[in-house]
C-alpha cells in the first residue's frame, strides 16, 4: 500500500490514484509534495518547507500534512523559525474532504508556533493557490514573493471569466497589502538571510536587560523647546528630521514590511 493510502488508490477509492502517485515519486524522486528539512541560511538555522510541484501540483494530501505538522513540531522543540518556499495548487481532490482537513492541522500548528515566539516566513512562488496560500502563505510573520507568481485563493481555473489576473499576481498582491514584498530569484538568498537575522537575533533577546537609546544629536536641536510657539515652529521646520533619518539614526539594519492584509 503507498505511503497516504487509506486502501486502494487512496481514501476514496479514485480510480488512478496510486498510478498517478507512482509516476509523480518517478518524476521528482520525492515520496510526497512537500520536503522538510533541518538548514542553515545565513548563519541562522531553520526548518525549511519546500513544495515539489512537479508532485501532483504540489497538492496537500494526508501525508503531507503528517509531514507539516511534524515540520512545525520539530521547529517548536528546537526553537527555530519556519521558511516556507511554497508553490502548490492547494488541497488535493483525490482525497477530498480529508484532504481538506490538513488545512485546519497546518493552521493549528501555525498559531503554536506563533504563540510561542517562532518567527514564520513564507516564499511564495508559481504558483501560491488555494489551502496552501490560506495556511502557510497568508499566515506567515513575513510573506515574500517571487516576481509574476500566481498567488491568490482561486486558481485560474475556478476563477470568474472576467477576474482581472493583475489581482492575482505577487504584484496585485503587494499592491492591495497581502504581501511584504516581490522579491526577485537572484535576491532572494539574501533577503531571507537578512530576515532572519533581523527576526533571529544570536543569543536571542528574552530576558535581556534593553537600555533606552540616547536620541542622535543630529536628529534636531538640542534640549526642549523653551515656550509652546518655539515648539511649534521646530514642528514646523521644513529641515526637522523625518521617519527615515531616526530610522538610520537608531538602527543597523531594517527591512520594510508592507501592508495591513486588508486591502491598503
Amino acid at each position: 500500500m503507498p505511503a497516504g493510502a487509506a486502501g486502494p488508490d487512496g481514501p476514496l477509492g479514485w480510480r488512478g490514484y496510486d498510478e498517478a502517485r507512482g509516476r509523480a515519486r518517478a518524476r521528482t524522486g520525492e515520496d510526497e509534495s512537500v520536503v522538510a528539512a533541518l538548514a542553515v541560511i545565513g548563519g541562522t538555522e531553520a526548518v525549511v518547507l519546500s513544495f515539489e510541484f512537479r508532485y501532483l501540483g504540489g497538492s496537500l494530501g494526508e501525508r503531507t500534512g503528517d509531514r507539516l505538522e511534524a515540520a512545525y513540531t520539530e521547529a517548536r522543540e528546537r526553537g527555530l523559525p519556519v521558511v516556507s518556499l511554497i508553490a502548490t495548487g492547494g488541497s488535493r481532490m483525490q482525497e477530498g474532504m480529508r484532504a481538506l482537513t490538513q488545512l485546519q492541522r497546518v493552521t493549528r500548528q501555525s498559531a503554536l508556533n506563533r504563540a510561542t515566539g517562532l518567527p514564520q516566513i513564507a516564499v511564495l512562488r508559481d504558483p501560491t493557490t488555494g489551502g496552501g496560500w490560506a495556511t502557510l502563505g497568508a499566515a506567515a510573520d513575513v510573506i515574500l514573493a517571487l516576481p509574476g507568481a500566481q498567488i491568490g485563493f482561486a486558481g485560474s481555473r475556478v476563477r470568474p471569466p472576467d477576474a482581472d489576473p493583475h489581482a492575482y499576481s505577487a504584484e496585485g498582491q503587494l499592491a492591495s497589502g497581502q504581501i511584504d514584498a516581490v522579491v526577485p530569484a537572484d535576491r532572494l538568498r539574501g533577503t531571507l538571510q537578512r530576515w532572519l537575522r533581523l527576526l533571529c537575533p544570536p543569543g536571542g533577546s528574552a530576558g535581556r536587560d534593553v537600555e533606552p537609546a540616547t536620541p542622535p544629536k543630529a536628529l534636531g536641536a538640542p534640549g526642549l523647546p523653551e515656550s509652546g510657539w518655539q515648539a511649534v515652529l521646530r514642528a514646523r521646520e521644513a529641515r526637522r528630521p523625518h521617519a527615515e533619518a531616526y530610522l538610520e539614526a537608531y538602527f543597523d539594519d531594517r527591512e520594510e514590511i508592507s501592508g495591513d492584509r486588508c486591502g491598503g
